[in-house]
């Protein structure tokens, strides 16, 4: 069933709250965000991160900023600010990690690479010695701590109409992007990919309020995926590409591209299959739909 059926349907149901449950949104988002920031504040902590400790703080990261968007007027200030710095968390992070994501992206398609794959293997790496860039970590982590201190101190008496009516604008960013990303290229398949994510935060976050949220999120977490998978796929080939300087490397070169062609459609076709079942509604009926889920 699609998703937005489904959170049609379940408006004849509705999860109906007393006004004190409802005035609990806004506390309970603080809370939520607190749970990101700490889940990164304790990676960044690890004394030395591994790599799955750098992809949790980086989900978390991403977490937070999706849920920073939900925040209501009276926390405007401290949610662009949270958003500022997770953004650039995340992305000093990502630095650390581009060589292990160019490796297993190559590993993939390595059946169909063959002889190929040696010498891309060794294009994929990074110039540095050890395939990482530093991280300065201590200054990240002192900015996360102060975040956690302030959303610990702040207060927020606004409800879920907030909640509601931002996670619309997502959701019609979200539909505006995936039809601009039918015609366009990476760029556009990267910023969609960057408002389902949000997306997908923030309807899981949602399930509390509206159950069939959860279908949401889930559907909207493949989709994620299909599009983080074509996003590797273009960073690896124009990495590889930049680096070629020998015929051996032409070879492999154009051996990966087209490999990596014919994954990148097979991606873009699950990927809109996905997207047909997360983008049925427009997004005022979405809105309206989801409003009623929530017993507003």
């Amino acid at each position: 069933m699609a998703a937005s059926f489904a959170l049609a349907e379940g408006a004849r149901s509705r999860v109906w709250m007393s006004e004190d449950d409802t005035h609990s949104a806004g506390e309970s988002l603080r809370q939520a965000i607190l749970d990101a920031l700490r889940q990164i504040e304790v990676r960044l902590s690890t004394e030395a991160m591994s790599a799955s400790d750098v992809h949790l703080a980086r989900r978390a990261a991403k977490r937070a900023r999706a849920l920073a968007r939900l925040a209501p007027p009276d926390l405007a200030t401290l949610a662009r600010h949270t958003r500022t710095t997770v953004d650039r968390t995340r992305r000093a992070l990502g630095e650390a990690r581009d060589a292990d994501v160019r490796a297993a992206t190559l590993e993939a398609l390595k059946p169909k690479l063959g002889d190929a794959h040696e010498v891309l293997a060794r294009l994929a790496q990074d110039e540095a010695p050890d395939g990482r860039r530093p991280v300065a970590r201590q200054s990240l982590l002192e900015e996360i701590v102060a975040l956690v201190r302030d959303w610990s101190l702040c207060e927020t008496r606004d409800g879920l109409d907030d909640v509601i009516a931002a996670a619309g604008a997502t959701y019609r960013r979200m539909r505006k992007r995936a039809k601009a990303a039918r015609h366009g290229g990476g760029e556009a398949l990267h910023r969609w990919r960057a408002a389902v994510t949000q997306f997908e935060y923030q309807a899981d976050f949602l399930a509390r309020f509206a159950p069939e949220m959860k279908d949401a999120s889930r559907i909207a977490d493949r989709l994620r995926k299909h599009l983080g998978d074509i996003n590797d796929l273009d960073e690896l080939c124009g990495f590889v590409s930049r680096r070629e300087t020998e015929a051996v490397h032409r070879s492999a070169v154009h051996r990966l591209s087209k490999a990596g062609a014919a994954q990148r459609a097979r991606l873009i076709e699950r990927a809109y299959a996905r997207a047909d079942e997360l983008l049925a509604l427009k997004p005022a009926a979405w809105t309206k739909a989801l409003r009623k889920s929530c017993g507003r």
